[in-house]
């Protein structure tokens, strides 16, 4: 049994790859589904045509033959999955499931199928079209497939059937298939509308997550992933990366002198002028508590001190309210530019021990490694 498992599970993930979104493995899954299943309907159902023929070239002979043509179709929408792993590959072979169901449906208007009762399979081709194809494009091959086949059963003297229905029968076939599309149209616009909302969501939730929601800014666990990134391109294009690690002095006596709110209000108001004082690709990150760390990339430890003093500069020359009362607070930094051997732990905590530095060396400065 598990064997079969995993032979099933293998057939289904066929022209998958690590680099597919949820989405879009789902979406080939489903085609491989959908072709094995249209498959092994159409081999059995054209072998027992065939079968039923007796060899004679009469309608089981014609019925047969394409129903072999379809499967054969089918199968080959699987193989194009297996040898073009790409999105090509996928719009291909889903191109050819939905063309090769819709040609045989239209077949099996045209002949009657068996006793008359192949148009009862239509209905199948909205769900399978607008899943494939989806709402713009499903919606356009629907509209075509209705027209060709309102053509075909309204034409006068019955010019492209070689079966025979009655005008009520034709006529509720095309209003029933009409009403039919249209259900599953509205139906793929509300999962099409419903998922986009949740993709917004779920994007709004990531970016949350890497937020600080006190001053707006990266927080740790969004710093740590800008971080990577950007050490792995430093090491990819040879360029500088520095780090710079900052901390609000004698922050602990602002919040005993005036309260966390005010504290907060510090926090929050530093946060923002080291925001609005840096370049677009720089990054400026609530490491935690009243600690921020900054991401420099393609910058020296030369330029980054200028900075640092800049930005130490300004802080000190802001004023903050408490009340009636008004007061500044100062900030010590400690500057590390990163060599190609460093790990991020490593430049973190010497970014850190250079602020240590600056702290011991009476605060309110910026030291940088000699």
């Amino acid at each position: 049994m598990s064997i079969v498992k995993r032979l099933f599970s293998a057939y289904l993930n066929t022209g998958t790859n690590k680099s597919n979104t949820p989405a879009v493995r789902q979406q080939i899954q489903v085609t491989n589904l959908f072709g094995l299943i249209g498959y092994l309907i159409t081999l059995v159902l054209g072998v027992s045509a065939l079968v039923r023929s007796a060899g004679l070239k009469n309608d089981d002979f014609y019925l047969g033959v394409t129903l072999l043509v379809a499967s054969a179709l089918f199968f080959t929408s699987r193989l194009i999955l297996k040898f073009f792993q790409s999105k090509n590959g996928y719009k291909v072979s889903a191109n050819l499931v939905t063309g090769a169901l819709m040609l045989l449906m239209l077949y099996l208007i045209v002949t009657g199928g068996v006793k008359n009762t192949g148009p009862l399979w239509i209905y199948i081709v909205p769900p399978v079209v607008l899943f494939f194809g989806g709402l713009k494009r499903g919606l356009l091959q629907l509209g075509c497939f209705a027209f060709v086949a309102i053509v075909i059963l309204e034409y006068p003297n019955n010019l492209f059937l070689m079966a025979e229905y009655s005008d009520e029968f034709s006529s509720r076939l095309i209003y029933s298939f009409i009403t039919v599309s249209l259900l599953f149209v509205f139906y793929e616009y509300s999962r099409q509308r419903s998922f986009k909302t949740l993709q917004e969501l779920s994007r709004e939730f990531e970016k949350q997550a890497r937020l600080d929601p006190l001053s707006g800014l990266q927080n740790r666990r969004g710093m740590l992933e800008k971080l990577e990134y950007e050490h792995q391109r430093t090491l990819r294009h040879h360029k500088n990366l520095t780090l710079m690690m900052c901390d609000i002095d004698h922050f602990k006596r602002v919040n005993d002198k005036f309260g966390h709110d005010v504290g907060d209000d510090v926090i929050t108001q530093v946060g923002q002028l080291f925001d609005r004082a840096l370049r677009k690709q720089d990054t400026v990150a609530r490491w935690g508590g009243e600690e921020f760390l900054f991401l420099l990339p393609e910058t020296t430890q030369e330029q980054a001190f200028t900075l640092a003093e800049k930005l130490r500069a300004q802080v000190s020359k802001q004023q903050y309210q408490a009340d009636s009362n008004s007061f500044t607070v100062t900030v010590s930094l400690g500057i590390y530019q990163m060599h190609p051997q460093d790990s991020l732990d490593h430049a973190i905590s010497r970014a850190d021990t250079n602020l240590y530095r600056a702290k011991s060396n009476g605060r309110n400065c910026s030291i940088k490694s000699d």
